[in-house]
């Protein structure tokens, strides 16, 4: 098996879960307040395991791909709707609304098409992750595959388009070495590329959305976060409430903008990144969870810290899921002529 993509492929996952933990009792605050009240941030996690104890839904669902996209050796409608549906059986942690009450309809016999919600939020977002990992050397196919996938629960053009920009995300840095690190704007490029030509005027906004976070990396954390807490939003759901506040609004177009604000402004360390996204404020679980699939594909495995694995319960179980993906995209996709950068 090969050891570099199984180290990419483990860290994504386990990255996912560490975030998705941590995050989840911080969920709803305020990023100042998290700031007031846990100044040291990891001892206040070593100290208190009690309260760190569990992944959410969005890692749940990101384990039922998985696990869809293992039996079907690639993507099936049908074995992903079966398995997403499998999740009720967990039972489902913090689930969001949607995700929830979508999936409870196609469990009772409602059609695809009328159980799909237009909800702009974030619950298929993390989902997708795996699919960036599998379908990371077919661009054509992850597209395909992220956007059948967010279409089950979610037809809103926002979400679709964010969902297909986390799978491509993913996809970019499984290739990149941590210790060379990338330039910015091939990332930016490679985002951008899955998203133009499309005549998708929501699609558009967003690629007009992502040339001004590009732009305005050099702001510091918390500003950059005030700054794209609620973009994309609108009302009735913008909080007027919280302008000019550190928080990120659990919208699919402000997780996504958010989260890879907080990634790109720690690309050295697995460590700092997981502080900074679980302490942003708003949907922490969520972002905890994205960002650390991110985080967690580019570092690899390797340079997680193993106390931070070890709050994850069942966290082999994770291991045991890579592996089982991986030898399948190995048998798919992968050649002795492979190119890394």
């Amino acid at each position: 098996m090969d050891q570099f993509y199984l180290d990419k492929f483990r860290g994504a996952l386990i990255g996912m879960a560490i975030g998705n933990t941590i995050g989840n009792p911080f969920k709803g605050r305020l990023k100042n307040e998290i700031s007031l009240h846990y100044d040291y941030f990891f001892d206040f996690i070593k100290k208190h395991r009690d309260k760190i104890h569990s992944i959410g839904s969005d890692t749940q669902l990101a384990i039922h791909t998985t696990k869809a996209l293992i039996e079907a050796k690639g993507y099936s409608s049908d074995l992903m709707i079966k398995h997403l549906i499998d999740w009720l059986d967990d039972p489902p942690i913090n689930p969001g609304y949607n995700s929830l009450t979508t999936i409870k309809k196609l469990k009772y016999g409602v059609s695809l098409q009328k159980a799909s919600s237009n909800s702009g939020g974030n619950g298929a977002l993390t989902r997708v992750a795996p699919i960036g990992l599998f379908f990371s050397k077919d661009l054509v196919k992850l597209r395909e595959v992220a956007l059948a996938s967010t279409s089950i629960t979610h037809s809103n053009p926002f979400t679709k388009a964010s969902a297909i920009l986390i799978a491509r995300a993913i996809s970019f840095l499984l290739d990149i070495n941590s210790e060379n690190g990338f330039f910015v704007n091939d990332f930016f490029d490679s985002l951008e590329m899955m998203i133009s030509h499309t005549q998708k005027k929501e699609w558009d906004t967003l690629i007009t959305i992502l040339a001004k976070l590009k732009n305005n990396l050099n702001l510091s954390m918390e500003a950059g976060i005030i700054k794209f807490s609620q973009v994309g939003v609108k009302s009735p759901y913008f909080i007027e409430d919280y302008l000019g506040k550190a928080f990120i609004h659990p919208y699919s177009v402000s997780t996504l903008i958010g989260t890879l604000f907080i990634f790109l402004k720690n690309v050295n360390s697995f460590e700092k990144c997981i502080f900074e996204l679980c302490t942003a404020g708003g949907n922490t679980d969520t972002v905890g969870a994205l960002g650390g699939a991110l985080a967690g594909v580019y570092f690899g495995e390797k340079d997680i810290p193993k106390d931070l694995i070890s709050l994850v319960d069942d966290y082999k179980m994770f291991f045991t899921l890579a592996s089982d993906l991986l030898e399948i995209f190995q048998e798919k996709y992968l050649t002795k002529f492979t190119f890394r950068k």
